[in-house]
């Protein structure tokens, strides 16, 4: 019992800050359009849940609506651990070149390990342009 809880405790303790180096990477992937590696390093559950050519027209038309990513602001964040598998979703306000929006990035993480498992945008502004 004690081991299980120094694994699934250690990934809640180090989720959050794990999730927040993986945004800022897939920020500056997105910035430079590095989309199917994005999908290629994504978690299994990722890769079943969308292909890497619907995956990649998200992440295309996100880019050529909105812009390279600016900056966030605000947000909140969840860390939660069932049957020994730990994810971290952080949804943000994001600011790009030519608009605004709220990204919401889910992670699973194990150990040091912190992969992509959804990413969704909600921004009005990518809608009328």
């Amino acid at each position: 019992m004690t081991l299980f809880c120094l694994v699934s405790c250690n990934d809640l303790v180090k989720g959050k800050g794990l999730a927040d180096a993986a945004i800022v990477d897939f920020h500056l992937q997105f910035n430079e359009g590095n989309f199917k590696k994005l999908y290629a390093a994504g978690h299994q559950e990722l890769k079943a849940s969308a292909t890497e050519e619907d995956f990649v027209k998200l992440l295309e038309a996100v880019h050529r609506k909105l812009g390279k990513y600016v900056k966030d602001g605000d947000g909140s964040w969840r860390v939660n651990t069932v049957n020994f598998k730990t994810v971290v979703s952080v949804s943000r306000k994001a600011e790009f070149e030519h608009g605004k929006g709220t990204e919401t990035f889910s992670f699973i993480v194990s150990g040091e390990s912190c992969l992509l498992l959804s990413y969704y945008i909600q921004s009005n502004d990518m809608l009328v342009k």
